[in-house]
């Protein structure tokens, strides 16, 4: 959106609203960083990030009866789940199915839709690439089968500074079953990863770099273990509850007047 006064108008709303609230949560630290030098007062701004639902996410086998209606039996299957959006720039990832296409052990799998999903299906058959498979929306019943068929889950934004503010909430996901991770997305999400040592990171927007991660993650098989392992220790710091409870103690801890105002 382009700045003009609508804009302005509604920039000194939200500064109003965030100067006379008692408190305030960021699901980032960047974003509550980003307020702080807006002049709001950090003293008031707690984070609680975006989490998993434990009683839906956790480690589970593969799904047979998909990895054989899907002809993925005996591949390694690497996935990208969520919105195939123009933020996403997913044709990083079929670049790299294509520079790993010499080999027919890899599968990529895309499961959802969006705005780009028609263009990239286009890419696809325009590179005659068999090793890549789209599968459009399904019912959020059902795409935990499809996360249990993952080997390794491509995480993918475009390389914008505004995307290194953010954390995608289906990192916490893929912690949460223990599948390791390739992530192209700076900053603090970036961090995540890193420090809890559940997948390896690439620059965005770099098919070359993540075809040779994909390769490493492959190969290292110890490297691999670890990260399959660390996702569901690391995943306890962000189950739904237990962000519940944070927020909970936070509405909590306000005096009674400022929740009445």
């Amino acid at each position: 959106m382009k700045s003009g006064a609508a804009i302005r108008s509604l920039e000194r709303i939200e500064i109003f609203l965030y100067r006379r609230a008692a408190a305030i949560i960021s699901v980032t630290h960047s974003f509550k960083e980003v307020l702080a030098r807006r002049g709001i007062n950090p003293a008031k701004i707690s984070v609680i990030t975006n989490g998993a639902d434990n009683s839906r996410f956790y480690p589970r086998p593969k799904d047979q009866a998909l990895l054989s209606e899907l002809k993925m039996e005996g591949k390694i299957v690497v996935g990208y789940i969520g919105t195939h959006g123009m933020a996403h720039a997913l044709e990083t990832v079929i670049d790299a199915a294509e520079r790993l296409s010499g080999d027919d052990t890899w599968r990529f799998l895309f499961l959802g839709d969006g705005a780009r999903k028609p263009d990239l299906a286009r890419y696809v058959t325009e590179k005659k690439l068999g090793n890549v498979l789209f599968v459009g929306s399904v019912e959020k019943s059902e795409v935990t089968r499809y996360w249990s068929l993952l080997d390794i889950s491509v995480i993918h934004l475009r390389d914008t500074e505004l995307f290194s503010t953010v954390i995608p909430s289906k990192l916490f996901e893929c912690m949460a079953m223990g599948i390791p991770v390739a992530l192209g997305v700076r900053g603090e999400s970036a961090d995540i990863v890193e420090a809890e040592a559940v997948g390896l990171t690439f620059p965005p927007e770099n098919s070359k770099t993540l075809a040779h991660t994909l390769q490493r993650m492959r190969d290292e098989k110890e490297l691999y273990a670890m990260f399959k392992f660390n996702g569901p220790c690391a995943a306890g710091k962000y189950t739904r509850s237990a962000l519940a409870d944070r927020m909970m103690a936070i509405l909590e801890a306000l005096p009674k007047r400022s929740l009445t105002r």
